[in-house]
């Protein structure tokens, strides 16, 4: 395989809520403009759910409800967390 092939073999689908086969997508989204957007990618899910719990104890909406919601998503595009500022960290499944 030429470089090229090799490279877009492992180029991550940042558009997608699916995790890359066998790791953790953490994805947030904005409540403002209602889309989704790529955080980072885990072969582990504790440090998935570290960041989740960085990123949802800072507020970044006015009212704090309207700050961003975060999630954590596996390889078979299912959603095991979900964190909010006002919310804390629940698990979905």
């Amino acid at each position: 395989m030429n470089n090229s092939m090799k490279d877009n073999a492992n180029t991550i689908d940042k558009f997608s809520r699916k995790a890359s086969h066998g790791k953790y997508r953490v994805l947030g989204y904005d409540q403002y403009d209602y889309s989704d957007y790529f955080i980072d990618e885990f072969d582990d899910l504790e440090q998935a759910v570290e960041l989740l719990k960085k990123r949802a104890s800072k507020a970044n909406g006015t009212p704090t409800s309207f700050s961003d919601e975060y999630f954590i998503y596996t390889d078979k595009e299912e959603a095991l967390y979900k964190g909010t500022f006002d919310g804390g960290i629940k698990k979905l499944t």
